[in-house]
């Protein structure tokens, strides 16, 4: 829990505190799980099917307390291509022992790095946000629009931006320590171009590339500090990550109120969401529900 913590640049004392009174652990952390599921099917075995996360749809359902067990699961629910890009989704979950569902991950990964001549063909895996317009990341101007934690929301109010640095020391902690079981040979830290300045020279980066998956660490964060608890019960994000994140960047992650929305019996808070790295460049935009 807190190296997960310190790989989003999150505070672990208060998910030792408990967002509702009792220990609890951070909701982002099982998502990198769920999403490393892709491994068993492809890189596990050989490593030679390495790729690019591109998407990310996440719905947090329960809150897990610090030492319970959980299964992940997961399977291979989509293959396209689109503009010469193979890509795949894969559909995972983790399920408390008890059988509760606590967090389930729709994810979608390029098929390595290149761009083939080859036509569309499949079709997209859709989900609750497919039909919202796209986000196109800016900030409204004006400090009376900015919220504080705990203040109530209108549509039009901006949670953040919060600027959260990316090292090679979170990168490897993030992607690296806990997945070094995903290659045909266990080491200490999981070569990748998360990881390692070579690989990541050799797939034509200048620097190690962050997962996208921190930004949507950094979102769920933003989103616990203004609603509390009620992000683990039944919250939701749905991410496109488009622009590599380099290590040695601040990203800047905020939250725009939409309107409110009600899907199957349920009220949420509508908000469009995305960062930006350092030099402005939008690298993750999409939207986030969380019940009202």
């Amino acid at each position: 829990m807190r190296a997960h913590a310190f790989a989003i640049g999150d505070n672990p004392d208060r998910y030792l505190r408990g967002l509702d009174g009792s220990p609890c652990v951070p909701p982002s952390l099982l998502v990198n799980d769920l999403l490393k599921m892709v491994l068993l099917g492809y890189d596990g075995s050989n490593g030679a099917y390495g790729g690019l996360h591109t998407k990310a749809v996440i719905d947090y359902l329960a809150p897990l307390a610090i030492g319970e067990r959980v299964t992940v699961t997961g399977t291979h629910v989509a293959k396209y291509v689109r503009k010469g890009r193979r890509y795949r989704t894969l559909l995972s979950q983790a399920v408390r022992h008890d059988g509760l569902v606590i967090a389930r991950l729709l994810a979608t990964e390029t098929v390595l790095y290149d761009v083939t001549d080859r036509p569309d063909e499949g079709d997209i895996p859709r989900h609750w946000a497919s039909h919202l317009p796209h986000v196109d990341g800016r900030v409204p101007d004006g400090d009376a629009l900015r919220a504080q934690p705990g203040q109530a929301l209108a549509e039009g109010m901006v949670l953040g931006p919060m600027a959260r640095d990316v090292s090679i020391e979170q990168s490897v902690v993030f992607s690296g320590y806990p997945f070094s079981w995903a290659q045909e040979k266990p080491v200490a830290v999981r070569q990748s171009l998360h990881t390692n300045p070579d690989v990541a020279r050799k797939a034509g980066y200048s620097a190690p590339v962050a997962q996208g998956m921190l930004c949507a660490g950094h979102h769920t964060s933003l989103l616990l500090d203004h609603f509390g608890a009620r992000v683990m019960q039944g919250a939701q994000l749905a991410l496109s990550f488009v622009s590599p994140i380099l290590v040695g960047t601040t990203l800047h992650s905020h939250a725009l109120v939409d309107e409110e929305v009600n899907a199957g019996g349920t009220r949420f808070t509508g908000l469009r969401v995305a960062t930006r790295n350092a030099e402005g460049q939008l690298v993750a935009a999409g939207h986030a529900r969380v019940p009202v």
